[in-house]
């Protein structure tokens, strides 16, 4: 029990911490919010919505300045509080909806405070103001949720990273080895530059990375590329491969028919 009591908290502060995070990227930019801000505050002064008209021109600027910038704050907040959890258009435009009606139900209370604040106390409809400011937001916000649409989930970059034996010959990737071959618990990788490095690996772990290039497992122990064969000649009844340094790659019985499928015996020397 006294393990189970400290788990606990643990668990439900990283709860918390999920819920009430926000994130920025999907908050309204700062720069196009303050900039809307205040083209609706300098309408709002030049119109003087909900009988703001009556009042002289200082206390009408300073009452949408608070009033909007405060609704703005809320907004911003909103966003980025929701904007993690929308996922498609249907739940963009379920949070726009679900914000208007939310912040704007204290809208009425804000209008009554500001209006005693500057010392015009005056009878409102609360009912008529709260309808008036959630038709106005929700069509708003509503119309830009769903031209804005879901948000874009970023796509981490696929970055190649070399293979194993790549990593062990000190190369970038294997598309420069024209041969590999077993020595004892090595394996000797023939390169197209002339290179020819030695490294502690399994054949049977090199031929998974070497499966993507053009070549063949001709022997257990030799792997060759296309472009490495020269031609073919008999020694006897077993088949070797003359490679294009002059080299020769003997060819075992369980190789052969894949080595004949591919024509790599038909350039005979």
């Amino acid at each position: 029990m006294p393990i189970a009591s400290s788990i606990t908290p643990v668990q439900d502060s990283r709860f918390v911490e999920s819920t009430l995070s926000l994130s920025r990227d999907t908050a309204p930019p700062v720069r196009p919010l303050i900039a809307g801000s205040l083209f609706a505050i300098l309408a709002c002064v030049l119109t003087g919505p909900f009988d703001t008209d009556v009042l002289p021109l200082p206390s009408r600027l300073v009452f949408w300045l608070v009033l909007i910038g405060w609704n703005s704050v809320k907004w911003w907040l909103w966003y980025g509080w929701v904007g993690p959890r929308t996922t498609d258009r249907r739940t963009a435009v379920l949070a726009a909806v679900v914000g208007a009606l939310l912040l704007n139900a204290t809208l009425p209370l804000e209008i009554d405070l500001m209006f005693r604040a500057i010392g015009r106390p005056l009878e409102l409809s609360w009912l008529g103001l709260y309808l008036m400011a959630l038709l106005v937001a929700g069509s708003i916000s509503a119309l830009i949720a769903a031209l804005r649409g879901p948000r874009a989930v970023p796509v981490a970059p696929i970055v190649s990273t070399p293979s194993l034996l790549a990593q062990r010959a000190g190369l970038p990737d294997l598309a420069g080895a024209l041969s590999v071959t077993a020595e004892d618990h090595y394996l000797r990788l023939v390169l197209d530059d002339g290179r020819r490095p030695l490294v502690l690996f399994r054949m049977g772990d090199a031929l998974p990375e070497l499966a993507g290039f053009q070549g063949l497992q001709v022997h257990r122990s030799a792997w060759v590329a296309r472009r490495q064969v020269a031609g073919a000649r008999r020694d006897g009844r077993r088949w070797l491969l003359v490679l294009a340094d002059g080299s020769e790659q003997a060819v075992s019985e369980t190789f052969l028919p894949a080595v004949r499928a591919a024509g790599w015996l038909q350039t005979k020397l």
